[in-house]
């Protein structure tokens, strides 16, 4: 991303942003609430693009380009708020995240002609995979909107891993986890980064965001502050400025 900037109407919610997230890496994006954080992503997928700037992707420029096609070029993302399909099962949940990596033709799904029943079989199998290895297979069946708070979280980054992703967008995803469930994710996504995933994540638990990001990056009203280690981080001057005040980190 360079000199990235989004504006609604007089607000500067992006402002100039310059961030290269490295392939492999786990890269965090902090910041006090208001920060840009969320909107930096909205950028990176599309869905709010930017007004001027450029982002880049494996080399090509992403940032006038459709959100359907982001996803296909190999980019995912989940939301702050959950965004589930709640009287769906867990399992299909995860099934329409893989709409990117199939043909389905209409008239063959009718049909159930035997390429649509071959990738069926495929899917199934690779969906539960995911869910095997969230912990979440033995809920397959449930609706959405039945699992814990936990658990929904959860489902929402398998979902989009279901798109085969090369870079996972995590926004706050342990919001409303206890402990346990925070360890868990940990566990997860350090998993996911021993794959080749390349991920970025949005989140305001700090113990979880210096234990396992290997680059932090912080924002504030729009603007990136500081970027570097969690040690270089938690010692830098400006970012305890603005997350207690100037009186405060006095």
């Amino acid at each position: 991303m360079k000199k990235a900037r989004r504006t609604f109407g007089g607000l500067v919610a992006v402002n100039d942003v310059d961030m290269q997230i490295q392939r492999g890496s786990i890269h965090a994006i902090i910041g006090p609430n208001g920060a840009g954080k969320t909107t930096f992503f909205n950028g990176i997928t599309g869905i709010i693009p930017v007004v001027s700037g450029s982002i880049l992707f494996e080399g090509t420029e992403i940032q006038q380009t459709a959100t359907h096609t982001i996803c296909r070029l190999g980019i995912a993302r989940t939301f702050q708020n959950i965004r589930l399909f709640p009287y769906l099962s867990v399992l299909d949940n995860v099934k329409i995240g893989t709409h990117s990596l199939y043909s389905g033709f209409v008239l063959a799904a009718l049909l159930r002609s035997p390429k649509y029943r071959r990738e069926e079989r495929e899917i199934t199998e690779f969906c539960m995979s995911l869910l095997e290895k969230i912990g979440l297979a033995d809920k397959a069946d449930l609706y959405a909107r039945n699992l814990p708070y936990g658990d929904q979280r959860k489902l929402e980054i398998v979902r989009a891993l279901a798109s085969k992703p090369k870079m996972l967008l995590l926004d706050e995803p342990a919001a409303g986890m206890n402990n346990t469930e925070t360890a868990g994710l940990e566990r997860f996504i350090r998993s996911l980064k021993d794959e080749a995933y390349t991920i970025a994540i949005i989140e305001h638990d700090m113990k979880l965001v210096m234990s396992i990001a290997d680059v932090i990056s912080v924002l504030d009203h729009g603007e990136k502050i500081a970027e570097g280690t969690a040690g270089e981080i938690q010692n830098n001057q400006r970012v305890i400025e603005a997350y207690l005040g100037k009186q405060g980190a006095a």
